[in-house]
Order: structure tokens, then sequence, then C-alpha cells
């Protein structure tokens, strides 16, 4: 006899039937590190800034085209920086800002700060 779970997230596949789970150990690249270390800084027991349970959240109500686009990283990432915004830890200009000084600093080194 079937449960009824009730209504179920885009995101919540767990016992669909989805064929074999790859079984293959990727390497972490650099910035997929990053995230995870920004993330645990954000959400560590002194800052408390940004909690997991949030981050979850926030990649959860992305709605299922951005969600299934994104990979793993980029959801938190992006969940991350929807967050503080919506704290108003940072806003959207001053992301852009820097992410603009950022790109400058990559196309003409002689820039860096």
């Amino acid at each position: 006899m079937a449960q009824d779970r009730g209504p179920r997230g885009y995101h919540d596949v767990g016992g669909d039937p989805a064929g074999d789970i790859p079984k293959i150990e990727l390497p972490w690249q650099h910035w997929e590190k990053q995230v995870e270390a920004i993330r645990g800084l954000l959400g560590d027991g002194t800052r408390r800034i940004v909690s997991l349970d949030e981050v979850r959240r926030g990649f959860e109500s992305f709605g299922i085209e951005k969600y299934n686009t994104l990979s793993f990283y980029r959801r938190r990432l992006e969940a991350m920086t929807d967050i503080l915004i919506e704290k108003g830890v940072l806003s959207r200009e001053e992301l852009d800002a820097a992410i603009a000084a950022g790109r400058a600093r990559w196309r003409d080194p002689s820039n860096a700060e």
C-alpha cells in the first residue's frame, strides 16, 4: 500500500525511480570549496548570519527551471546571496559593484587595490 506523502516540492525526488546513482568521486573545484567555506563562516556558532536551513529554504524556492539548471554549489551560492540581500547584510548594488571591481581586476591586474 502506497503511503500518501502529502504535497511535495519539485526538489523532493526521494523514493522516485531515477535509475542508477553515479558513483564517481569528482574532485572539488576551487570555487566550490570557497562556497562551502563561506557557508561555514556565515552559519558558524559565532556569526549565525545565514543558517543551513535558510540556505535550503532559499534554493528550494527557486522554481523548477532555476533549480534544475544550477549545480549543487551554484544553488548554495545563489541562495546565500539572496538571503544576505533579504536580510539587508548587503544590497544588490553593493554586490554588483564588488563583482564589477573583481572583473576589472581580472581584466587588468595592474588595477589591484
